[in-house]
């Protein structure tokens, strides 16, 4: 499938603010809070709190690996994306067999991490920093699931380009 023009503008501005979701959100996963700015911990801590995002506060290990990758793998490439969607037409895009190739490696790679999470959410998805890790209602396991299916969706719509 094709991606037409405004598939492409779509995806430029996702990429664009996706840069910096993944080195100041994303990223608390695996930077120590002594080297992350004041207001990423701010929004990553308020977020945790209104959505009950255990993953984040717990950090699981598997969780680690994939903000690696994505740190060293999908970072440059959300550069690399900007730069083909800015400076290309609509025809270059769609016949640009590497561009082509690298945006459905992104997409499988951002798609699968992603509803991998959101399996776990709704398999053991339980309240941070309660003691008693009381689980989350389903209604709350929804709640947090809706902040993670763009991050599901949108790249999964590129594994068919």
């Amino acid at each position: 499938m094709k991606l037409g023009h405004r598939e492409q503008q779509f995806y430029l501005w996702y990429f664009i603010v996706h840069i910096p979701i993944t080195i100041f959100i994303d990223s608390s996963v695996v930077i120590p809070a002594k080297w992350q700015l004041g207001i990423a911990q701010k929004v990553v801590s308020d977020h945790i709190a209104k959505q009950h995002d255990f993953l984040l506060s717990e950090k699981p290990e598997w969780l680690y690996w994939f903000v690696v990758l994505e740190l060293v793998l999908q970072l440059p490439l959300f550069v690399y994306f900007v730069n083909k969607f800015w400076n290309s037409s609509e025809l270059q895009v769609n016949t640009n067999s590497r561009l082509k190739k690298w945006l459905r490696i992104y997409g499988w790679n951002a798609s699968l991490t992603t509803l991998i999470c959101i399996v776990v959410i709704f398999k053991r998805g339980y309240i941070p920093y309660d003691v008693l890790k009381t689980s989350l209602s389903m209604t709350q396991k929804c709640q947090l699931a809706s902040v993670y299916l763009p991050t599901f969706l949108i790249p999964l719509r590129l594994c068919f380009v």
